[in-house]
């Protein structure tokens, strides 16, 4: 059944909420073996970067038809905030409980980076209405497969950095020097969860931080990378900025009209000197597909 589901996600709606509870927990225990700062090694094939999919399960699973069974040497790393938002009815449950599936099946192929949505558990933000879609549709078991989800959300990877070059995060990245080893450190869920560049219009309160060009260039050049990809800002979606060090993917119906659909992709076995030498593909002309 469940390898069927990953050819054909319609089924998911023939689970029962216990089965969802189990493919929450064993997420977890996938996850839990990665560390916050996860370096793969992915050498060959194409690395695709998908942007807040924010309950777009329709655009999720375009995606992964698309991209992930279309060749094994293709690799998709998701940026974060899979829930809340959502364009579509229960799109935020089937979302997460599809991206799981991905995760169980595909461990080193399949990347769940965390949102600031993921991490309300730790830093809170609004709108969260996870926790009232699940009641809502499932009762008071809504409740125990909401602190199941939780535990995969505290298991998320922040941040991934690829051999050839490229870093990759939901907002930002460490502004204070700190190390990336704690994936329920406040302080990290701020600075690389929720912060947007400088130049973006983009204000998210008192507190949350902004990143310069050159606090940015600085970071890249400490770890060695050569390119930022992110989410989290459909201001600078789809824009190449400072000085092409950093790019923006937003991936979500409801912020189409916005910041369009877009997915970077990265040649694994090609040295990536800037976002230059990342493709940008924008999926907005296939929405008619995505259904």
């Amino acid at each position: 059944m469940l390898s069927e589901v990953l050819y054909n996600p319609e089924l998911l709606n023939n689970f029962e909420p216990e089965d969802i509870i189990d493919i929450f927990k064993n997420t977890a225990e996938v996850l839990a073996k990665e560390p916050a700062f996860v370096k793969p090694d992915l050498k060959e094939g194409e690395a695709v970067f998908v942007g807040d999919t924010h309950g777009d399960f329709s655009t999720t699973k375009y995606i992964v038809k698309r991209f992930l069974h279309n060749s094994d040497k293709q690799n998709l790393i998701f940026l974060g905030d899979y829930v809340d938002r959502e364009p579509e009815p229960e799109g935020s449950v089937w979302n997460l409980v599809y991206l799981c599936l991905l995760k169980i099946n595909f461990p080193d192929r399949v990347f769940l980076l965390k949102g600031n949505h993921e991490a309300n558990y730790a830093v809170q933000c609004f709108p969260y209405e996870f926790n009232e879609e699940l009641g809502n549709l499932f009762g008071k078991t809504g409740v125990k497969m909401h602190d199941a989800a939780v535990s995969v959300f505290q298991e998320m990877p922040l941040m991934i950095q690829t051999k050839n070059g490229v870093v990759a995060a939901h907002g930002g990245f460490p502004l204070k020097d700190q190390k990336i080893d704690d994936k329920s450190s406040t302080d990290l869920i701020i600075d690389i969860l929720w912060a947007d560049p400088e130049c973006s219009p983009m204000f998210r309160g008192y507190g949350i931080p902004k990143f310069t060009e050159k606090q940015l260039i600085e970071f890249l050049n400490s770890i060695n990378a050569s390119c930022f990809i992110r989410g989290h800002d459909y201001n600078v979606a789809g824009k190449r900025i400072y000085s092409n060090k950093c790019i923006t993917v937003f991936t979500c119906r409801r912020y189409a009209f916005r910041a369009g659909i877009t997915v970077a992709k990265v040649d694994l076995s090609k040295k990536i000197k800037d976002a230059t030498d990342v493709e940008l593909e924008n999926l907005t002309f296939s929405l008619d597909t995505l259904r």
